[in-house]
């Protein structure tokens, strides 16, 4: 072994993804463990969801209540609400609160801003959302509670999991408003963060949507009514926040990746504010329209219909081109910015097929699902081209995480294709087993075409947990490094 080789040994691993210029050195002490904090949370809640997502992936697969227990339809109701609410409520939340941390740095030069209750406040929210963990899985695992699967944000109507949401979305909205106080004492705010601070706002818009559906709630509607109209307007306006964030893990992303950014600095917030504009409607519905009413549902969809596209299509095409003029090095560049191609396609295919989905069948969950998974799957991106590199969690180049956003995306697509097929035969959503009535050859084929897809997903999934957890979990006089001696066939 010659000198050469000694020195090639001490280096440290190659690294793909440098740490973003615009945050780099940014984190003090404080923001270094809640930003820790908020990248651990959301990776615990997608380990949940993920397990939940494998089991009610087979238990609609034909033939499956003849063989596994939890088939039945109440049981599949509650397994529903619980996966639903990780998925796509506490891993949203959970990225938002990691993704508000690293913009706090950068706005707040170093912390300069944030003082004694700012740091409490911080680790106060950190840990309370951590709590809420607690608060939410006790009723589903002790069998309390009524299920009520509403659109969006679905509940077990019991007190323990209310106060668990509640206690949830307080300790996200508190970050957001330090994040937001630090903004405003800047003359200048770098792109990204205002996009992050507008997905902010947005979420705080969408929490007095639900307080004035509560205000508002027609009477006589029941308990599960009454579930769905307070979720259903709040849970839209979040949809502009999940938006607003995969636009900016876009722009993030395509910085890092590719060394420009789809789009001016200006056009981007431009587009930011857009979203904000259109969510900022939301409450003004509740002043407008008698509370349930046919007219402000078609509003409020009307609103999510046509609000929302259009920033989303001028980024998203802004991105598009930026990949197919960049093609070159999309496909021998990071695996982060061929994630965010995979993001766009399945977006792009969730939002087509939503303007022919059917509301009773399987066509409605086909169009969410691929659009939720392409927000989920550019969230994915984010932590290892940003979070993981500002904490210093170095991971080697490999093609581990190519398949990983491969098959995420991949799996997803084939799943919502079979979903929507399903559906344009009759199959009822939010069912299970026999209740599904697959009494043709079409149905149940493309039922297991849903399954498969199912299954190829959360495979991609539970590689990204696997690979993020260790690298998180790790002790940093470890060497921090996520390799061939972890995945041993990942090697280029």
């Amino acid at each position: 072994m010659d000198d050469r080789d000694v020195i090639a040994r001490s280096m440290p691993p190659p690294v793909d993804v440098p740490v973003d210029g615009h945050f780099a050195g940014k984190l003090t002490s404080h923001l270094r463990v809640e930003l820790q904090g908020w990248t651990v949370l959301p990776l615990a809640a997608l380990a949940l969801a993920g397990l939940l997502a494998l089991l009610l992936a087979l238990s609609r697969v034909p033939g499956a209540e003849h063989i596994m227990p939890w088939t039945g339809q109440t049981f599949f109701q509650k397994l529903l609400v619980v996966h639903v609410s990780f998925a796509f409520v506490v891993w949203y939340l959970g990225v938002q609160g990691a993704v508000t941390i690293v913009a706090t740095a950068q706005a707040s030069e170093r912390g300069q801003d944030i003082g004694g209750f700012g740091t409490l406040v911080g680790r106060a929210s950190m840990y309370g959302f951590g709590m809420s963990f607690i608060m939410l899985l006790i009723p589903a695992l002790a069998d309390l509670g009524e299920p009520s699967i509403n659109n969006y944000i679905p509940l077990l109507v019991h007190p323990l999991y209310f106060a668990g949401l509640a206690l949830m979305a307080v300790c996200l909205a508190l970050p957001i408003i330090r994040l937001l106080i630090s903004v405003l004492r800047q003359r200048f705010v770098e792109a990204g963060t205002f996009g992050v601070a507008c997905a902010g706002v947005i979420y705080l818009i969408a929490l007095v949507c639900i307080v004035a559906a509560w205000l508002t709630l027609p009477p006589n509607t029941g308990i599960v009514g009454a579930a769905e109209y307070v979720m259903w307007g709040g849970g839209h306006i979040l949809q502009f926040a999940n938006t607003a964030l995969m636009l900016c893990g876009f722009y993030f992303l395509a910085r890092v990746s590719l060394g420009e950014t789809p789009l001016p600095p200006m056009w981007f917030k431009a587009m930011m504010l857009f979203l904000v504009a259109g969510a900022a409607a939301g409450p003004l519905l509740y002043l407008t329209f008698e509370g349930g009413s046919p007219a402000m549902r078609l509003t409020f969809t009307h609103l999510y219909w046509f609000a929302l596209p259009v920033p989303a299509a001028v980024v998203m095409c802004s991105v598009a081109a930026l990949l197919i003029r960049r093609r070159r090095d999309v496909w021998a560049g990071a695996p982060e910015v061929k994630a965010v191609a995979a993001a766009l396609t399945l977006f792009a295919f969730g939002g087509a097929i939503g303007f022919f989905e059917g509301s009773v069948d399987t066509r409605t969950p086909s169009h969410y699902h691929a659009m939720l998974i392409a927000v989920t799957l550019g969230f994915i991106a984010l932590y290892f081209g940003l979070f993981l590199p500002l904490l210093g969690r170095r991971t080697e180049r490999g093609r581990l995480r190519t398949w990983m956003y491969l098959l995420l995306g991949g799996g997803q697509f084939i799943h919502s294709l079979g979903l929507y097929v399903a559906g344009l035969q009759g199959v009822a959503r939010k069912t299970a087993g026999a209740a599904q009535d697959l009494d043709t050859t079409t149905k149940i084929a493309f039922m297991v075409v849903e399954g498969i897809g199912g299954v190829i997903a959360v495979v991609g999934g539970i590689i990204f947990i696997l690979l993020a957890g260790k690298l998180l979990l790790a002790k940093m006089d470890q060497g921090v490094t996520a390799g061939s001696d972890f995945f041993p066939h990942d090697t280029r």
